[in-house]
């Protein structure tokens, strides 16, 4: 009885032990060229894009890195919330990487969202004191559950660790410098008109506002120009009012924070409304809120000769 009692406890060690090192060590990994890990390993980068899927579908890094002075990096995950784009920043820059313009998503679906990790990969590229800050984000704000909870810690990611030099291969021949060089179809006018919407929120919600706050407090610390983006939808988003509600919400949040700026560095907002994008054509568009390959091309040219007017 003692030495099966001794081979359990020997063997819940080994797996206790297991995961702390992969939720401390899986990091430091040979990095690809996406997420956090490689903007780091980078050391600066002139130009910071922090955000969700609408970065990631919305920003072409050719056309970055073919207008804009110095070098791009987009830090894109699913799902990317204010909350966690403050501990995404604070983060990277605790590491030391240099910054000069960061630029922030403005969606407003994920500013109404409870906090939560919808993409695992930010597992991958942190380590274990930041996953204890952002399981204690979700469980007080989110209601997570032990499941939850053995998933993040656990379960989540191990596949990827498992096949790791052939997913890195693979997610390495898809980016560049943070950029998605996968090539999306557009749309048809009746293809977008018969998606449903995404429906109502009940406002935006208390931590993600605090979460734009903080990216701020952050911007004024090290200096930077800050920069809040909202990437074009189609026609029928903006003709919505639960999408609109929302996003008047954000824009008032934000300029709040700007009215408050005590930061060395630049403050500025840049809507879709703000630049001569057409989103009444479909063929811009994946579906209701991704630009297609051609729309984030056009858009991306018309965000960079905005930026570089305003210098």
């Amino acid at each position: 009885m003692k030495r099966i009692l001794l081979t359990i406890g020997g063997a819940l060690l080994a797996a206790f032990l297991l995961v702390v090192l992969k939720n401390e060590y899986a990091r430091l990994l040979p990095v690809s060229t996406y997420g956090m890990q490689a903007a780091i390993e980078r050391g600066e980068t002139e130009n910071l894009f922090i955000g969700s899927s609408m970065f990631r579908q919305g920003l072409s890094i050719d056309v970055l890195e073919e207008e804009l002075p110095g070098s791009s990096y987009i830090l894109s995950y699913n799902g990317n919330q204010p909350a966690l784009m403050a501990m995404e920043l604070a983060y990277m820059l605790e590491e030391g990487l240099e910054v000069k313009n960061l630029y922030i998503d403005l969606y407003p679906y994920t500013a109404a969202a409870d906090p939560w990790i919808s993409d695992t990969k930010i597992l991958l590229d942190t380590d274990l004191d930041f996953k204890i800050q952002a399981w204690r984000l979700m469980a007080e704000n989110s209601g997570a559950s032990f499941s939850d909870f053995f998933e993040f810690f656990v379960t989540a990611n191990n596949e990827q660790l498992l096949t790791y030099p052939i997913n890195n291969a693979l997610v390495s021949s898809q980016f560049r410098n943070g950029g998605t060089l996968l090539q999306q179809e557009g749309s048809t006018r009746e293809e977008l008109y018969a998606l449903g919407m995404l429906g109502s929120r009940n406002g935006l919600h208390e931590a993600q506002m605090e979460g734009y706050g903080k990216i701020a407090a952050l911007a004024e610390e090290y200096g930077l120009n800050l920069y809040f983006l909202e990437t074009p939808k189609y026609e029928r988003m903006y003709a919505d009012p639960d999408y609109m509600e929302l996003y008047q919400l954000c824009l008032e949040e934000v300029q709040r924070l700007k009215a408050e700026w005590n930061g060395s560095g630049s403050f500025e907002v840049l809507c879709a409304e703000d630049l001569d994008f057409d989103s009444s054509d479909a063929g811009n568009f994946q579906d209701l809120i991704h630009l297609s390959s051609a729309g984030r091309t056009e858009y991306t040219r018309l965000l960079c000769g905005a930026l570089k007017s305003r210098d």
